[in-house]
């Protein structure tokens, strides 16, 4: 087994008003392929009997999955007692999700969803960029994105004298949005506060104020299905970039969120349930 997951493509994508267009003729891209579940190729009955950990760390995932709801503290499985060969045995098994992030900082981590939803295969990445740990998690996103995204962060001010003469809307989206995140530290928001930048007239210079006064923070989540949602923390604490692509890769919504995690990131408890049911069937099958 290679030492990493092979996650999805995570690179900065290019926002409204970020590009210049060129007098060339261009095609439109075909749509791609829509991803959908796919049961992964199992193991053969010998290669699994040969692995006995295997099946008794996947008994500990089945229990987990059975157990946990979305709220409660996630569930950690270190894959260390696994070695590297019931590594490359689960991977099979596990397979991927729709859903891959990463998070920078001062701990490096990457992570990627199952085909089994809520169940992460997560890898600590030291400073040589080679894995220093790694383990599953049964959550409905992993713990350390709540704990790292906005760790010492402050929600800043916005002062008038510094706002530039040609933006339009920048300044009162700003305004709302710092307002609306120091009243979440106080007082949590359910829903969560949103805005929708599609809908404003934001030229150019709107977009490259808004971007450069928000920052970017350490957090980066891409789900892919019919097209991709990517997620991005800022650097403002609890204010994320939500963005969906359709399936030829044109920005089709662009929002900012005020929450603790946007909801589209999170495992809902029916895709536990229905992950708990999964695995059940593939262990019948693999025992």
């Amino acid at each position: 087994m290679k030492s990493d997951i092979p996650l999805f493509d995570l690179t900065p994508a290019i926002g409204p008003g970020s590009r210049s267009e060129e007098d060339t003729l261009s095609y439109m891209p075909m749509p791609k392929e829509m991803h959908t579940f796919e049961l992964p190729r199992l193991p053969e009955s010998d290669e699994i009997a040969d692995a006995p950990e295997v099946l008794a760390l996947l008994g500990q995932v089945q229990d987990a999955l059975d157990e946990y709801r979305p709220g409660m503290p996630s569930r950690m499985l270190p894959l260390d007692p696994v070695g590297e060969r019931g590594c490359a045995l689960l991977y099979q098994v596990l397979g991927e999700g729709e859903v891959a992030l990463q998070i920078g900082g001062d701990i490096r981590v990457r992570a990627q969803e199952t085909v089994l939803a809520g169940l992460w295969w997560i890898q600590q990445v030291g400073a040589d960029g080679h894995v220093a740990r790694q383990w599953l998690e049964v959550a409905d996103l992993p713990e350390l994105v709540r704990r790292k995204a906005f760790a010492d962060s402050a929600v800043p001010e916005v002062i008038e004298s510094d706002l530039p003469s040609d933006i339009v809307n920048a300044a009162p989206v700003l305004v709302e949005l710092f307002d609306v995140a120091r009243a979440h530290r106080t007082t949590p928001l359910e829903p969560a506060h949103v805005i929708n930048l599609s809908l404003l007239p934001f030229t150019p210079q709107d977009h490259a104020f808004l971007t450069e006064q928000l920052g970017r923070g350490i957090v980066t989540i891409l789900s892919r299905g019919y097209g991709n949602c990517r997620i991005g923390s800022t650097a403002v604490p609890a204010v994320w970039r939500v963005q969906y692509f359709n399936s030829t890769d044109q920005l089709i919504l662009d929002t900012l969120e005020v929450t603790d995690v946007p909801q589209v990131a999170c495992a809902a408890r029916e895709d536990l349930e229905d992950s708990a049911e999964r695995l059940r069937e593939m262990r019948e099958v693999l025992a």
